[in-house]
């Protein structure tokens, strides 16, 4: 129902808000990792959409190939990502960033990533793994809560304080697991920190056992665009060993990508 009441809330404010396409989107947006085959009543529900409306933008997906319907539920095809592809295409520091990513987690043996910031939610936009495992299985396109990743309070290390203020005030801080740092004043305490040192940790936050730690890359006014990090199982590092071993590649890293966006014509 939020969804929907959103896309109400913003037609108000503008003659230009496409009430239909936010809806279309919604119906997209509603398909996930947990629900990934979904009836025409589950959409409905979750959407917060009336079951006739929700109906024809499925049947507009399937006829455009971007959905599946095998009769009683509905799915989402790989032809959706063809829409996630032209924002991937038109940031040419994904580009840049590749390689040296690539580089540092062969250096390190471990896996390293690149994230920006959306709203309260931290998003992957590049990753090399190092060929190594590890149980939280992360692609690119994905979300996590940007206050409970290493990564995401670089990122919101990058606001000013009274975006900071206002948006831990609105956000809803969920304990995935009993290690999840939910009081707003403490977190808002390590993202200061955070940006004070030039890095962030995160410890068990989402998953018990993973560690991870991010630094900030900046483009040519030296705003922050993004940030990379190494998540690690604990059996392989402490959190001394995040500081001491994994930091200092991150950084060399990030200054690569940096110096590499500068001298781009």
């Amino acid at each position: 129902m939020a969804e929907d009441d959103g896309a109400a809330a913003q037609s108000d404010n503008s003659a230009d808000f496409v009430r239909s396409l936010a809806r279309g989107l919604s119906v997209i947006k509603a398909f996930d990792r947990f629900t990934p085959a979904m009836t025409l009543s589950d959409v409905a529900r979750k959407t917060g959409l009336p079951r006739a409306a929700a109906g024809r933008f499925l049947k507009t997906l399937v006829t455009l190939e971007y959905a599946s319907f095998d009769g009683r539920e509905y799915r989402l095809r790989p032809r959706v990502l063809e829409l996630g592809m032209a924002y991937f295409s038109s940031f040419s520091f994904i580009d840049i960033a590749n390689p040296i990513l690539e580089a540092a987690a062969k250096k390190a043996g471990e896996p390293c990533s690149m994230g920006v910031l959306d709203g309260t939610e931290l998003v992957y936009v590049a990753r090399h793994t190092a060929n190594r495992m590890m149980s939280i299985s992360i692609a690119l396109g994905n979300r996590y809560p940007a206050t409970s990743t290493s990564l995401g309070r670089v990122l919101l290390g990058g606001l000013s304080d009274a975006e900071l203020d206002a948006l831990l005030d609105t956000v809803e801080i969920r304990p995935v697991t009993a290690q999840t740092v939910t009081d707003k004043r403490k977190l808002r305490d390590i993202i200061v920190q955070g940006r004070s040192d030039g890095y962030c940790t995160a410890d068990g936050q989402l998953e018990i056992g993973i560690r991870s730690i991010a630094v900030p890359v900046r483009g040519r006014d030296g705003k922050l665009i993004a940030a990379i990090n190494m998540g690690v199982p604990a059996t392989r590092h402490t959190m001394e060993s995040l500081t001491t071993h994994l930091l200092p590649i991150l950084r060399d890293a990030a200054s690569e990508i940096e110096f590499a966006i500068r001298s781009k014509p």
